[in-house]
């Protein structure tokens, strides 16, 4: 889920990018923030079944046990973007 979350933040948006981890027992959340704005849309299946892109929300929503994005409006305590998260939790 990291891997995914932060290739995809790599791949789509321009500028800075954080990951985050927490572990709220018996909870990991994994967290990744970037500059954009637009917030990822949930899973379609792609038209053609062997496309080598556009799975990365399918991957979220088999393997977390919940995920979720939402955007940050610019302020005093930062540029904005949005955060997307995704979590495990233990013994689920």
């Amino acid at each position: 889920m990291t891997s995914e979350l932060t290739t995809n933040s790599v791949r789509h948006t321009k500028g800075p990018a954080a990951v985050r981890l927490q572990w709220w027992h018996p909870v990991l959340r994994i967290s990744v923030w970037d500059m954009s704005p637009d917030l990822p849309k949930p899973y379609v299946p792609p038209a053609d079944p062997h496309a080598e892109a556009g799975r990365g929300m399918a991957i979220l929503e088999l393997v977390a046990d919940r995920w979720g994005r939402c955007a940050i409006g610019e302020g005093a305590l930062g540029p904005g973007g949005k955060t997307v998260w995704s979590e495990l939790a233990l013994g689920a």
